[in-house]
């Protein structure tokens, strides 16, 4: 007698197992470079604020949560049901757990572009408009994301296509795609107006506009596949694999961004610039007329991106070049 679980004649295993064995492996791979990312963090964020930290370690928790639960996924495929069909016939309570903690990790990921955008945005309407927007797309991707994880678990054997599963999948994608397209947009518009006429500034937050927009283009990109993947394919497999993509990259993006703060800091002012407390000043001191003398320029601005430990504060930036006698100058 044939097993009730026995693959049909004819049936493509491959076209079940294979979308999810690809989103397995890369998940399974960044999930190795998350846990090297949030342990560099951990080891250099002795004076970060609390929040931040806070911030990080609820990341890195989900994620492990998030790894763990797809790896009993296909321990149960590969493993204990290995050759059935029936696991494929009904949503795992494992794919619709995960799918709760990703939505928490894009909200998060979220909320610190928030933060960031909170602290480089110009006074007026227009930016508050734009930030609320954003938030209010956060918490909407939230919401739906919720439901969806929701819709699953309470309606296991449901047909891919169901009406709710299509709207509350639909809104959470729809709503976390947009809002990282306004993010991106809104930082580094900000970024790149408030470059000024230092160099070595106006390098940095080159910088950092390259890495948000890249940021940016990745999570937007996978977004977007994920549901495309949804939608135009009746396999309920196939948006998995860009699905546990998506949640790796918004943590390691997250942990990417809190990283680079040392390295883009000592790239574009190392040397003898110093991090110091909020302020705005400009001074300058001539040792002498008509000999060659010290002149110190120290100058503060707002710290983008919170590269200083306190995101209230500002980079002071002292250096020593040597002029003539009366044409010693004030920066």
């Amino acid at each position: 007698m044939a097993s009730p679980d026995a693959i049909p004649v004819g049936f493509s295993l491959a076209s079940l197992m294979g979308p999810g064995w690809w989103g397995y492996a890369l998940n399974l791979t960044m999930f190795g470079a998350s846990l090297i990312q949030a342990l560099n963090y951990f080891r250099a964020a002795t004076n970060d604020r609390l929040i931040v930290k806070l911030s990080a370690l609820a990341m890195i928790v989900m994620d492990i949560a998030s790894s763990a639960l797809i790896m009993s996924i296909f321990w149960d495929d590969l493993i204990l049901h290995y050759g059935g069909l029936a696991q494929y016939l009904v949503t795992n309570k494992q794919i619709s757990a995960e799918c709760y903690i990703s939505g928490f990790i894009a909200f998060l990921a979220q909320m610190y572009f928030v933060h960031q955008i909170y602290y480089v945005k110009p006074n007026g309407l227009l930016p508050k408009i734009a930030l609320g927007a954003i938030v209010g797309l956060a918490f909407i991707g939230l919401t739906f994301s919720m439901g969806c994880a929701t819709v699953m678990l309470l309606n296991p054997t449901a047909p891919h296509y169901s009406h709710k599963l299509e709207i509350v999948f639909g809104g959470s994608k729809g709503a976390n795609a947009l809002c990282d397209i306004i993010a991106t947009f809104m930082l580094c518009k900000y970024l790149s107006n408030s470059k000024g006429s230092i160099k070595s500034t106006a390098d940095l937050l080159d910088a950092l506009t390259t890495i948000f927009m890249n940021r940016g283009a990745a999570v937007m990109i996978i977004q977007v596949f994920t549901f495309v993947m949804f939608f135009a394919f009746e396999n309920p497999q196939y948006w998995l694999a860009p699905h546990m993509l998506l949640t790796k990259l918004y943590v390691n993006t997250f942990f990417a961004i809190l990283n680079s703060r040392v390295y883009l800091r000592e790239k574009y002012l190392g040397g003898s610039y110093t991090v110091s407390s909020f302020g705005m000043s400009t001074t300058a001191n001539s040792g002498g007329h008509g000999t060659t003398g010290p002149e110190k320029a120290s100058y503060a601005y707002p710290e983008p991106m919170a590269f200083a430990p306190n995101p209230n504060g500002g980079i002071a930036m002292t250096r020593e070049v040597h002029v003539k006698g009366d044409d010693a100058s004030s920066v």
